[in-house]
C-alpha cells in the first residue's frame, strides 16, 4: 500500500492542515488523530510537517508488518536498522527524531511507553541539574537511541574576524549584519524588512515571519 502527505488548509482550526492518506486518499487515523493532538497544542505549522512525514515514512516502512498495537523496542530496532540500510542513509538525528515521534505516537494511543520486546536498549548515565551545580545522580535512558556526533565549532580568529568586517561596503550591510548579530533575526527575516516596517520615532522594527511558508534561504 502506498502512502502520502497532503496540504488541506481547509480543514477546521483545531485540526492539522497536513494530513497522511493512502494511495486512495483516505485518512490514515492513528497518524492524524496524532497530529490533530499537536495542532490543539499549538505546535507550529513546520513542527506538523515534520512530525506528518516521520508518521509517513515509517507508514510506508510498517505496511506489511504487524499494527501499531503490537510495536515493540525490536520493531523500533529494525525501523533503525532499515533507515541505516537506505541510500541516501539519513543522519543519526533524523534516525533519533522519527524513533521519538513513534515513542509519542505510542504513548497517545496506549498510555504508556513502547513495550521491550525481544531487544533491552536500557542504559544507565551520570547527570545533574542542567545549572551545572548539585550532586550527580544516575539516570536511565530508555529505548533505542542512536549515538549522535558532537558539533565541535571552531571560532574565527582575529585575522578571519578583521576581513569578515572589512568585506562590507555600505551602511546597509553593517545594518544587515547588525540586526543578526545583535537582535537575533533570522537571514529570512532580514532580507523581509521593508522601509515601512521602520518605526524610527519609536525605535522599533517590525518583523515579519509566516511560518507556513518557509525560507528557503534559511530553512527557517
Amino acid at each position: 500500500m502506498k502512502f502520502f502527505v497532503a496540504w488541506r488548509p481547509s480543514v477546521s482550526a483545531s485540526a492539522s492542515p497536513w494530513r497522511v492518506l493512502d494511495e486512495r486518499g483516505r485518512e490514515v487515523a492513528w497518524a492524524n488523530t496524532f497530529l490533530d493532538a499537536q495542532r490543539v497544542r499549538q505546535l507550529s505549522l513546520r513542527s506538523l510537517r515534520a512530525y506528518a512525514y516521520d508518521l509517513l515514512h515509517f507508514a510506508r516502512w510498517g505496511a506489511e508488518r504487524p499494527p501499531l498495537s503490537q510495536t515493540t523496542e525490536s520493531t523500533l530496532f529494525d525501523y533503525a536498522r532499515h533507515q541505516l540500510d537506505e541510500e541516501p542513509k539519513p543522519a543519526p538525528q533524523t534516525i533519533n527524531h522519527r524513533l521519538g515521534v513513534l515513542r509519542c505516537l505510542y504513548r497517545f494511543h496506549y498510555g504508556q511507553e513502547i513495550p521491550g520486546g525481544q531487544f533491552h536498549f536500557q542504559r544507565f548515565h551520570k547527570t545533574r541539574s542542567p545549572l551545572g551545580d548539585g550532586q550527580v545522580h544516575r539516570a536511565v535512558t530508555r529505548g533505542l537511541r542512536l549515538r549522535q556526533p558532537r558539533r565541535v565549532v571552531v571560532p574565527l580568529c582575529a585575522d578571519e574576524v578583521a576581513r569578515f568586517w572589512r568585506s562590507f561596503r555600505t551602511f546597509r550591510d553593517l545594518a544587515l549584519v547588525g540586526l543578526m548579530l545583535l537582535d537575533g533575526l533570522r537571514s529570512c527575516e532580514v532580507l523581509a524588512l521593508r522601509l515601512e516596517d521602520l518605526q524610527l520615532a519609536d525605535a522599533h522594527i517590525r518583523v515579519w515571519c509566516a511560518p507556513e511558508s518557509p525560507c528557503p534561504r534559511c530553512n527557517a
